[in-house]
């Protein structure tokens, strides 16, 4: 039997919504990877939020990383203590408004993509690895988009 008169399987059909949407997921869940990654190489302070460890793929667990990305937000802007590191501090709140960012570019596009583009969420999770790569390993040349 050739393969033009072979029986063929049935693709399953996902809606264009679902789609959009397990392509934002994909995002966040390696964002909330890559500053899991950071919050553990910054050794911050034991006062800390939780961070989720759990995989980010429905939108319960997104919801979760958005309340812990705020709560990661607050600690970062308000906590003061002697095991503080003013720097670190900075460099966690830096990277948990980018994380932000990407969650409301995910949002918007999977509910307006016709306004709103996925390249925003693209640009906005490049420049997340990126600001992370660069407080990971010290090298300033990731954020100029060269790679190691």
């Amino acid at each position: 039997m050739s393969a033009l008169t072979a029986p063929t399987m049935a693709l399953p059909t996902t809606t264009p919504a679902v789609h959009r949407t397990s392509q934002v997921l994909t995002m966040l869940d390696d964002a909330r990877h890559r500053m899991a990654d950071v919050i553990n190489h910054l050794e911050l302070c034991d006062h800390r939020p939780a961070w989720p460890t759990s995989g980010v793929y429905d939108l319960t667990t997104a919801v979760e990383l958005r309340t812990a990305t705020v709560a990661l937000i607050a600690y970062a802007r308000r906590h003061h203590c002697t095991d503080c590191n003013p720097g670190r501090m900075r460099a966690t709140l830096r990277l948990a408004a980018m994380l932000l960012d990407l969650w409301q570019h995910g949002k918007h596009y999977v509910q307006r993509p016709h306004l709103y583009p996925l390249t925003l969420a693209h640009r906005t999770h490049r420049l997340i690895n990126d600001t992370a790569g660069w407080t990971i390993t010290g090298n300033p040349a990731r954020l100029l988009g060269q790679r190691d």
